[in-house]
């Protein structure tokens, strides 16, 4: 007789709430900025001629057509599905991956507003906190590595993300080397710069 073997059923991925709250957050500031780019208006406490204004006035919000904090905003939606779906091996990595795209793609940003803007944008640097946060939260929650298939072992893990890190810092600077016509942004660049240098605030009241 056959010896009968009985097969446990595989434990499903939990949901990981802590990855899940910091994707939330990262979704809350990229969205917010995608819409206030996107409605043309202006971001609160982003007064007239401050930082945030000359970042958002400038060519490097607009990435592929869209608004670039609208980038972000998918990216963290995505590794909210992800973690709430549950982070199997797979799913770890996928989301990791897209992680070190959104921390790579921040510091490249970062860099253009320091270097080329000289001007800093707080909800971007809020932004970009969120996702160095989210990457360091994922590296201590990987999965064990089982086996020398495993998509999640070390080797794997590093050489897939060096990877990906250097392909979206390429892609951006090739994106944004491409000249566009865009005559209206240069405008607002230029006057949010002006103001910026005069010293001018504009207040404004609602009812």
């Amino acid at each position: 007789m056959g010896r009968l073997h009985r097969r446990e059923a595989p434990e499903l991925p939990r949901r990981d709430g802590w990855v899940a709250a910091l994707a939330a957050a990262g979704l809350a500031v990229a969205g917010y900025l995608a819409v206030t780019k996107w409605s043309g208006g202006s971001a609160l406490f982003c007064i007239a001629g401050s930082g945030c204004d000359v970042v958002q006035a400038s060519r490097y919000a607009i990435f592929l057509g869209l608004p670039t904090a609208l980038w972000g905003a998918l990216l963290y939606a995505l590794i909210g599905g992800l973690a709430l779906r549950g982070l199997s091996p797979r799913r770890w990595l996928a989301a990791f991956l897209l992680a070190v795209a959104g921390v790579s793609f921040s510091a490249y940003l970062t860099y253009l507003e320091l270097f080329v803007l000289r001007a800093i944008c707080g909800y971007c640097l809020v932004s970009a906190g969120v996702a160095v946060v989210l990457l360091g939260v994922l590296l201590l929650r990987r999965p064990p590595a089982t086996g020398r298939r495993s998509p999640v072992r070390p080797t794997r893990v590093a050489a897939l993300g060096s990877a990906t890190a250097m392909a979206t810092v390429i892609l951006g600077a090739a994106v944004f080397a491409t000249p566009v016509p865009q005559q209206a942004a240069a405008y607002q660049e230029a006057l949010a710069r002006h103001l910026r240098a005069s010293g001018a605030v504009m207040y404004g009241a609602y009812w």
